[in-house]
């Protein structure tokens, strides 16, 4: 077993919890109290499925998500006084949406709307017929639509992208920099609850450091003691180390797990690192995958907020600290480090626990947390092999040479080597007894443009794509039992912040080359589409997240299927089995005719511009395809 020291938490060192004001940021203090009211269901007690700053998958929520109790039709109220700036129906994102300029130079936005006011309502639907489009980003004029505080613009829905009834609103301000609604002082929101700790992770941060001996990242369990959490075991560590924390927010009456904004991390009652998400800058909301450990979470989907500031993060979340978070232990020195969490409304917890540093990590240890054969983290790429009574040094081969490799550390079982990638990819490992070809075939640069060319395909890396550098794996090759061609590139472990363009030369015959476009594979082998164009037999696309793509045909033309009309409005599903939906027309006796679209219910209907002329005559709805296929249906009504 790990051998580990155990050490009372001195509370000499424990740090306050002083509660913070939240009229204590700048922004927020120069809003007038009372300046706007709550947007739905005013002056009653309202519950959120997600606040301002939340952590998602690919971004970081702007605004709060308030719930509506899965009903939908409720009366969405203007904040304050203003005039609408912006109108926008779209079948994703935000679906309905209005946004209010008010006379203090801030924006609300309110989304996910049902439908809009009457007068909107008309304004849309004529702005619809003239562009003669479903989807409509509309700009009125100036003054054109005023509003009144407490006057109702819309009524709440499900519309975009929503997973359920709600209402999504935001503030921002003058710079569109989104802010926290909940430091504005709504009383319609109660918040009692302390923050969440589940867990921390300790991570070494280059190839010389260690926790508890071993290179890698490392979690830990909390212990739950009275309002803070503590670790009981004392965690050894050397070198240059990071630290990680998965951790949520509750509000009263609400199961809900929202983000913490605040995270302060003490080292012997010294701030080591700060961190404020109290406003988000909208073009920067898609870099979370800097703020968060990305591969950590596609290997335990657990979404830990890193406490440092990695390489390739320009997020302005920070206040000035030193060593940009990271912790550099002193040989046989015990550090009591303190994390508080703290909510918009001054809740905190605290997480408290004992590093010990080393000078240098043992290379015998008890034993090793087993892993893969093979891992990489950042730069390093760590290698599990069985030990054997001689002969355990390994031969890496790279373009540049090769060199003899010793064990960085064992236990009675295993060998752990590290490959630092700096100083070469390798292309081959000697075992002694085998030899393993690894897949390694560029090391790309962050912030500059870059490409990779072999004789299948291509990458282009753009000065933005990445986030630090990339070693890049791939494999172009036949799948024998599929009978089809894989482009495996990167791992799912490494981020992109934006796009990699992909030129492909077929390593299979096709008929009809434009017929074929590219699709990405799940891990389950479901296939999406991607796209791309042909020329001079290569195609082109571009990609947002590694993994392995194909190609494919769609031939099947979208389906679809009329529904039971109601009071004059018709009704279809639309579907599409590969490819998906592109877009979709309907005319009555050749003239355009608006068709609403749920896309979440695959679902279209009718809507006249005038609404006291029945709809009789010749119908006709063509609906197509990514791949060009088109579905008529045609009715005499």
């Amino acid at each position: 077993m790990r051998k580990c020291w155990k050490l009372r938490l001195s509370r000499f060192y424990f740090i306050p919890l002083l509660l913070i004001s939240i009229a204590s940021f700048a922004q927020y203090s120069k809003i007038e109290k009372g300046y706007y009211q709550f947007p739905i269901q005013p002056e009653r007690t309202n519950y959120l499925a997600g606040n301002m700053g939340e952590l998602r998958a690919s971004h970081f929520h702007a605004g709060l998500d308030i719930k509506t109790n899965g009903v939908e039709g409720l009366n969405v109220y203007a904040a304050a006084e203003g005039y609408v700036s912006r109108i926008a129906v779209s079948t994703g994102g935000y679906g309905n949406a209005v946004y209010v300029v008010h006379p203090n130079g801030t924006t609300t936005v309110y989304a996910h709307l049902q439908r809009f006011n009457d007068e909107l309502a008309k304004y849309v639907l004529e702005s619809q017929y003239k562009q003669k489009s479903f989807t409509v980003n509309l700009f009125p004029d100036r003054g054109r639509f005023k509003l009144k505080k407490g006057e109702v613009l819309g009524y709440s829905g499900n519309s975009g992208s929503s997973t359920g009834p709600h209402l999504h609103f935001e503030i921002r301000d003058a710079n569109q920099e989104v802010l926290d609604p909940l430091r504005i002082g709504f009383t319609e929101i109660k918040d009692k609850i302390a923050p969440i700790a589940e867990r921390i992770a300790l991570k070494t941060m280059d190839i010389n450091s260690r926790v508890n001996g071993q290179f890698g990242r490392f979690e830990f369990n909390l212990e739950k003691r009275g309002n803070e959490y503590v670790i009981t075991d004392t965690i050894r560590t050397a070198g240059k180390i990071g630290f990680e924390i998965w951790a949520h927010d509750k509000l009263d009456g609400a199961a809900n797990k929202n983000g913490v904004p605040e995270i302060d991390v003490y080292q012997n009652r010294k701030l080591l690192f700060s961190q404020r998400i109290d406003s988000v800058n909208f073009s920067l909301q898609y870099n979370i995958k800097s703020l968060t450990n990305y591969q950590a979470e596609q290997e335990t989907r657990r979404r830990y907020n890193k406490l440092y500031i990695d390489d390739g993060n320009s997020l302005g979340f920070y206040n000035d600290m030193k060593d940009r978070g990271f912790f550099y232990p002193q040989q046989d020195s015990i550090y009591l480090f303190q994390i508080l969490l703290a909510d918009a409304y001054g809740n905190q917890r605290r997480v408290s626990f004992n590093v010990k540093g080393e000078k240098t990590a043992p290379t015998e240890l008890t034993q090793i947390d087993r892993r893969n054969h093979s891992y990489l983290l950042d730069n390093t790429l760590q290698i599990h092999r069985k030990r054997k009574d001689e002969l355990n040094n390994i031969t890496v081969y790279t373009q540049q040479g090769s060199h003899i490799l010793e064990p960085a550390y064992s236990d009675s079982e295993e060998n752990v080597y590290l490959v630092d990638l700096n100083k070469g990819l390798p292309k081959t490992i000697d075992f002694g007894d085998n030899q393993e070809e690894m897949d390694f075939i560029d090391m790309v640069p962050s912030e500059k443009e870059h490409s990779y060319l072999s004789e299948s395909f291509s990458a282009a890396f753009g000065k933005n794509t990445l986030f630090d550098t990339l070693y890049l794996k791939a494999r172009h090759y036949i799948n024998e039992e599929k009978k089809i061609e894989v482009l495996q590139i990167g791992d799912e472990i490494s981020a992109l912040r934006g796009i990699v363009e992909i030129e492909l030369v077929p390593l299979l015959e096709y008929d009809t080359l434009e017929q074929y476009q590219a699709y990405a594979l799940s891990n389950t082998g479901n296939a999406s589409f991607v796209g791309g164009n042909w020329s001079e037999g290569k195609i082109r696309f571009a990609i947002s997240s590694f993994g392995n793509f194909t190609l494919m045909r769609d031939l099947t033309p979208p389906t679809i299927k009329q529904r039971a009309s109601n009071n004059g409005i018709l009704y279809f599903n639309i579907d599409d089995e590969l490819s998906g939906i592109k877009e979709y027309e309907a005319t009555i006796n050749g003239e355009w005719l608006l068709m609403n679209y749920d896309s979440k219910r695959k679902l279209i209907w009718s809507e006249t511009l005038d609404k006291s002329k029945p709809l009789k005559g010749d119908f006709a709805l063509t609906v197509t395809d990514y791949a060009g296929n088109k579905k008529t249906l045609t009715l005499k009504l």
